[in-house]
């Protein structure tokens, strides 16, 4: 496996759990014997441990962010990673975005509203 960079892309903790899977799918074809490097072992248990959401779920919740409502992709996933539950704590997460911080109170729960509903279905 060569270290070197190819592509960088920011990602959600879902999908980086979703590229682990399937890193030890493949880690565990080629030599089973010696499975997942140290590193690799403690990033899939991270994400196994803190990801709220499934992949397709957190895909659908990142569109919503952005095409909605214009929050750069940096906060859609952070709010993807952290999961808010309230205003204040969406409010903590979206005070540096440019459209973020333009939200009222309304605005905010109506976003969180469909984020649940998202989840939900």
């Amino acid at each position: 496996m060569s270290g070197r960079k190819k592509d960088e892309k920011i990602v959600s903790i879902p999908e980086v759990k979703e590229i682990m899977e399937n890193i030890k799918d493949q880690i565990l074809e080629i030599d089973a014997d010696e499975g997942m490097s140290h590193f690799q072992e403690i990033t899939y248990n991270y994400v196994n441990k803190f990801a709220k959401y499934d992949v397709k779920v957190a895909k659908k919740v990142q569109k919503l962010l952005i095409d909605k409502y214009e929050i750069e992709e940096i906060y859609a996933i952070n709010i993807i990673n952290v999961d808010p539950s309230t205003v204040p704590e969406l409010r903590m997460i979206l005070e540096k975005s440019f459209v973020g911080k333009t939200f009222n109170d309304e605005q905010l729960q109506e976003i969180l509203y469909q984020i649940e509903d998202i989840k939900t279905t």
